[in-house]
């Protein structure tokens, strides 16, 4: 994940993803959406033109970063989306809910965004503890019925 300044738009951050995101990596996506919202003036603009696996687990952090986003007066788009976050978006039924805008041409052929220097690079959070990720699941199943969880916190429904 890159972080970088719109030269031509000082007041949003843009943020460029790359690569496979993935459930394992949802903690520091979010904290990385987060600080550039906290960081930008008017907003975010989330770049996924380079993503090549988006596991439809990560929607729920573009939910909570526009929900973040609109409570603070921010905006929050998404530029340039790859097949696969594309896909994902539809699937899930949230893309009507986002601002998209095509990839902007580089003001700067052949200069790439400054990359987050390592020491500011956000290690993932540890798992939840399995009491932690019971509760979460304890209302599984219909109508309200809750299901015990197995020793991975995974609620175990009826035979």
């Amino acid at each position: 994940m890159r972080i970088h300044s719109d030269p031509r738009t000082e007041e949003i951050v843009v943020v460029v993803l790359r690569g496979e995101i993935d459930y394992a990596c949802e903690e520091m996506l979010l904290r990385g959406l987060t600080s550039a919202l906290n960081s930008s003036a008017r907003g975010i603009a989330i770049d996924l033109g380079k993503v090549s696996f988006w596991a439809c687990s990560s929607v729920k952090v573009l939910l909570a970063t526009r929900e973040l986003a609109q409570r603070h007066g921010k905006t929050m788009s998404l530029r340039a989306l790859s097949p696969i976050v594309r896909r994902v978006l539809e699937l899930s039924e949230s893309l009507h809910l986002f601002t998209t805008e095509p990839a902007l041409a580089s003001p700067h052929p052949g200069r790439r965004p400054a990359t987050v220097a390592p020491s500011q690079t956000l290690a993932p959070a540890p798992p939840p503890a399995p009491a932690a990720r019971a509760s979460a699941y304890s209302s599984a199943g219909s109508a309200g019925t809750s299901f015990p969880s197995d020793s991975t916190g995974v609620p175990v429904g009826p035979a």
